[in-house]
């Protein structure tokens, strides 16, 4: 047991190692997108000068045999081809690894299209605990406190206000009609709910054999459950 823990962990290292690096090359091909747009235009518009003026054919052949225009795309198309093939020979790994990792996911990002499904959302997944916790997630916003105290909520901290589970839509509520640029955490025992107004996503943290259920649950709402 104690070598096959060892080789597990240095499997795991290298494949964290290798994710990393892969990922960084793959930022880099994203660089190749305005070049082949660039390139797609210009196209199109050679085409179409040349259906427009069919006589302008041979100061077209003159140009590409005086520019080795094509030896040139032929290398271009070569390494093209190179990079398309290698990415199809690893594409079952990829799908594999990915699955595999999926396995092993505690979060999740949900984008809604109307606050009210967020504040139904969060009923969802509290109304049935016992307790709990919300605060804002982006503090200096005034008069957040005394808003939750008159809604009822117990100060347990500066800033985190303790509900019973079935008033939990009712804080999530009045942060998104009132305070919607503050955000909100709502936490009780292994589940903490996060609404980040900047970016207009729900992220749920949660026990792995939970995800699925709350992804249904969203999907209903009509929400858009995020790959990332």
């Amino acid at each position: 047991m104690e070598e096959a823990l060892g080789r597990l962990k240095d499997s795991l290292n290298r494949l964290q190692k290798g994710i990393y690096y892969l990922n960084t090359y793959l930022r880099e091909s994203y660089e190749m997108a305005p070049a082949l747009e660039a390139l797609s235009q210009a196209y199109d518009d050679f085409v179409r000068v040349l259906e427009e003026y069919p006589d302008l054919n041979e100061v077209a052949e003159e140009f590409v045999r005086e520019n080795d225009l094509l030896p040139t795309f032929k290398e271009m198309k070569a390494r093209y081809e190179g990079i398309r093939t290698l990415l199809a020979k690893y594409e079952a790994l990829i799908d594999s690894v990915d699955g595999h990792l999926e396995r092993y996911r505690t979060y999740r990002y949900y984008l809604f299209k109307e606050d009210d499904s967020v504040a139904r959302f969060v009923d969802i997944v509290f109304s049935n605990r016992g307790e709990v916790v919300i605060r804002p997630l982006i503090l200096g916003e005034k008069g957040i406190s005394e808003a939750l105290q008159k809604l009822g909520g117990k100060q347990v901290s500066k800033v985190a206000f303790q509900f019973t589970g079935d008033r939990a839509a009712d804080a999530a509520d009045l942060f998104l009609r009132e305070f919607p640029s503050a955000g909100f955490v709502v936490e009780s025992g292994d589940i903490r709910m996060t609404w980040k107004p900047d970016v207009g996503v729900v992220r749920l943290d949660l026990p792995k054999d939970m995800i699925h259920e709350y992804d249904e649950q969203a999907r209903r709402l009509n929400a858009t459950v995020l790959a990332v």
